[in-house]
């Protein structure tokens, strides 16, 4: 039955460190998703941004070619 015991307590142990293990990836993971809205937020408003501006751009250049020819 020490046998049985000292198994019991050893598998314990290394199930406990696992499930630590896991709370600590799953934390990890959470914050990673949270941190990739926010880039997905600020990426979207500069993409926005420079789409806008870049339109603008082609704008005055093509204003500009009308009036050289």
């Amino acid at each position: 039955m020490k046998d049985y015991r000292e198994f019991e307590n050893r598998v314990s142990k290394s199930l406990n460190l696992m499930e630590a293990k896991i709370s600590y990836m799953n934390k990890g993971v959470k914050e990673l998703s949270a941190a990739f809205h926010e880039f997905h937020e600020d990426i979207s408003d500069y993409m926005s941004f420079t789409a806008e501006a870049y339109a603008d751009h082609e704008k005055r250049l093509s204003n500009l070619e009308n009036k050289i020819k």
